[in-house]
């Protein structure tokens, strides 16, 4: 894997296909069928990548620059596979913005609600929240997520929640994507390709799954659960009411089915496309496919390439976010001891403040071990406790908020439409130049 560092703090990683793939074995026939049921070119190159239906950071944004740059340079057809069977809560979105002392936060923001358990793409579409916040609440990136929830609103109607927020983000990333054909991964089992793998299935199920479980053992921290054969499972979801199962062989005639992730990909690399660009997260469960294919099916599947990319947003860094640490300690002791010296409500005075300069100078012309000097004393600290308009800061709270301010600025997953356009503009020119230099 080559690491590539760039500006706008941006470091792009990228694994080139194999120069030993050959493409897939299935017969062109079923190929040129699987491509017309999804309205896709039945000649001429495909390169695809895909994600689900939920809001992207710039290494998933990076994937689409890939693939536009790749389709450019090899006269290829780009498509984006949406991966409207998951499901997922697309509706909650973490903000990230500096709040008023000057440290990085975040808040979270529920801007529709999605059914636990259901694909998003058997969920209707939504209408989005109105945001009824004071303007300049969030700066930029309240600006940000208003184009989202307005291109959400534009992309509604008699939809599938899944298409309206794929569609939504494609629009408001098409400046780097450009507009490539969209096909789901909820109609791949409608395919040719998609009908014969079933039919294998079927009539093959105890070596499917053998060879399924065999394959995922070997990376089990990759998140695909292994399959139980003697219950008859399968790598699909039986989908019924709100809820879903993973489909048994018995249930397959009566069961709503839709593919799991190693299916998906399956097909499309078997039938959909000629090279699939996959994010790390993507390459890691798709190389699991291929062994499977390879030991179930004995045949070899589309090559993929990896490429994505770290960006962080241009948030106060470490060394300022340390200096606004040290400055509310600072700040936290002055107001303990010196509340009329940091009053926010009033003009800025010369520490201490008048009342304590009295109190001092009190203290000072009492005798000293005097009763009255003690008095003067306590009477000082009386006055300042009236003083304090809310309880101290204290250190162990800010090492808190520090701590929370660095990594909500050192996040790489923040959702691309709170970056800049220029900072995405420098990214999708690295993107195309090292994704051209790994085609050639």
């Amino acid at each position: 894997m080559a690491d590539h560092a760039g500006q706008g703090q941006s470091r792009i990683r990228l694994v080139p296909p194999s120069r030993h793939d050959t493409g897939s074995d299935l017969p062109a026939k079923m190929i040129r069928e699987t491509r017309r049921t999804l309205r896709l070119p039945d000649s001429g190159p495909i390169v695809a990548t895909g994600h689900a239906p939920v809001n992207w950071h710039p290494g998933i944004l990076a994937k689409f620059m890939a693939m536009r740059a790749v389709a450019r340079d090899t006269e290829a057809t780009p498509v984006v596979l949406t991966i409207d069977t998951v499901a997922a809560t697309p509706g909650r979105i973490e903000v990230p913005w500096v709040d008023p002392d000057g440290l990085p936060c975040s808040s979270t923001i529920q801007l529709f609600e999605t059914i636990p358990d259901r694909p998003l793409g058997m969920q209707p579409a939504t209408d989005p929240a109105d945001l009824d916040w004071p303007e300049g609440l969030m700066g930029s990136q309240q600006e940000a997520l208003q184009r989202y929830i307005t291109a959400l609103q534009a992309t509604g109607g008699d939809v599938a929640l899944a298409t309206q927020v794929m569609r939504a983000l494609m629009d408001l990333s098409r400046r780097w994507i450009g507009r490539p054909t969209v096909v789901s991964a909820s109609r791949l089992l409608q395919t040719s390709c998609g009908r014969w793998l079933m039919e294998r299935m079927q009539r093959d199920a105890r070596r499917c799954v053998e060879a399924y479980n065999a394959a995922v053992s070997v990376d089990p921290d990759a998140g695909i659960p292994l399959l139980d054969a003697d219950a008859g499972e399968l790598p699909l979801w039986d989908v019924r009411g709100d809820g879903r199962r993973t489909a048994r062989r018995q249930d397959l005639d009566d069961a709503s089915l839709l593919p799991k992730a190693l299916v998906i990909t399956a097909i499309l690399r078997l039938a959909g496309c000629d090279l699939f660009i996959h994010g790390t997260g993507g390459a890691r469960y798709d190389a699991l496919m291929e062994g499977w294919i390879r030991q179930w099916l004995g045949l070899e599947v589309a090559p993929f390439m990896v490429v994505t990319a770290d960006m962080q947003l241009p948030l106060p860094d470490v060394e300022a976010i340390a200096r606004v640490g040290q400055e509310l300690v600072a700040c936290g002791r002055r107001a303990y001891h010196d509340p009329e010296s940091v009053d926010e409500a009033a003009e800025p005075v010369p520490a201490p403040g008048p009342r304590k300069r009295a109190a001092l100078s009190t203290i000072e012309s009492a005798p000293r071990g005097s009763d009255a000097r003690r008095e003067a004393y306590a009477s000082m600290h009386e006055t300042l406790a009236t003083m304090r308009s809310k309880p101290a800061d204290v250190p162990g709270r800010i090492a808190d908020r520090v701590r929370e301010a660095r990594r909500t600025a050192g996040r790489r997953d923040w959702d691309f439409i709170f970056y800049p356009e220029d900072v995405l503009d420098t990214l999708d020119e690295e993107v195309d130049t090292v994704v051209s230099d790994a085609v050639r």
